[in-house]
């Protein structure tokens, strides 16, 4: 009688367990959010690194690196250091990283960082 009331409470238990763990890792269905991607490109000598902010915002192919450059409050371009220093600005300014990746194409190393910001805490600026 000890045996099974021992396996019940061990059966039991486990299930708690597992709904316990299943209910932490259950995503918000009602969170909407905006996604932005910070895009690296080396020179050829990788020492330096052209950061642009895609907002998904349409763009025109003459001016597409311009209209990706965030700007200031006085419409001057803000640059960056490095990957990590506009991925450090933009984390101030609320968004949240979610992924990164590089690619190589010819000799050009390409950095993509993917950023999200809950849709209702978005400024236009």
């Amino acid at each position: 009688m000890k045996k099974i009331f021992l396996a019940i409470v061990l059966v039991l238990s486990m299930i708690c367990t597992a709904k316990a763990h299943y209910a932490v890792n259950e995503p918000q269905q009602n969170e909407k959010y905006t996604y932005c991607e910070i895009v690296g490109t080396s020179n050829f000598t990788h020492t330096k690194v052209t950061v642009d902010i895609d907002f998904g915002q349409e763009i025109n192919f003459w001016t597409q690196h311009e209209q990706r450059a965030l700007k200031d409050e006085n419409g001057n371009q803000i640059k960056f250091n490095s990957m990590i220093d506009a991925l450090n600005y933009l984390g101030d300014k609320g968004w949240i990283f979610v992924q990164a990746y590089a690619i190589t194409v010819g000799n050009t190393d390409v950095y993509h960082y993917l950023l999200k910001m809950p849709k209702d805490k978005v400024v236009e600026e």
